[in-house]
């Protein structure tokens, strides 16, 4: 495994357990983070302040509320270019209504700056998420 994938990893490690040190420890000061799609499914945070902030608050997405089966997750390395390239393949459903799967494929793109990530762009399936909220903005607490 190679350093950059190394260091993405702690930072997902971290994202997930709530870790700000953690996150802090690789994530650049100038970092910038989009999910692309229109807010308030998509979204571009800048600094790194801001950038964790968006975690906590699940600001891009569906937002808090669902439950989530990872299918799959790719790490590829390209240490000449100082990036990660991440394909997540992932399955979402609310709780009360487990019959409707949104299956979605990321594929996140993290860019170094030395041993710091200094930029996240997560290219997802933004029209399946938009389509998932139509269906169920009423029962989507960031919606309701």
């Amino acid at each position: 495994m190679g350093r950059f994938i190394e260091i993405g990893k702690a930072f997902e490690t971290a994202m997930y357990a709530g870790d700000k040190g953690g996150m802090n420890k690789v994530l650049h000061p100038d970092l910038v983070y989009e999910m692309l799609g229109h807010p308030p499914l998509g979204g571009r945070f800048e600094g790194r302040e801001r950038v964790i902030a968006s975690f906590e608050n699940r600001e891009t997405g569906l937002g808090p509320g669902f439950e989530y089966e990872e299918l799959s997750r790719e790490w590829y390395e390209d240490p000449a270019n100082g990036k990660v390239f991440v394909e997540i393949h992932e399955k979402s459903w609310l709780a009360d209504y487990p019959e409707d799967i949104l299956q979605v494929r990321t594929c996140s793109v993290l860019t170094f700056s030395g041993d710091q990530i200094i930029s996240i762009i997560d290219y997802t399936d933004s029209e399946a998420y938009a389509e998932f909220k139509l269906l169920h903005e009423k029962d989507i607490r960031k919606f309701a």
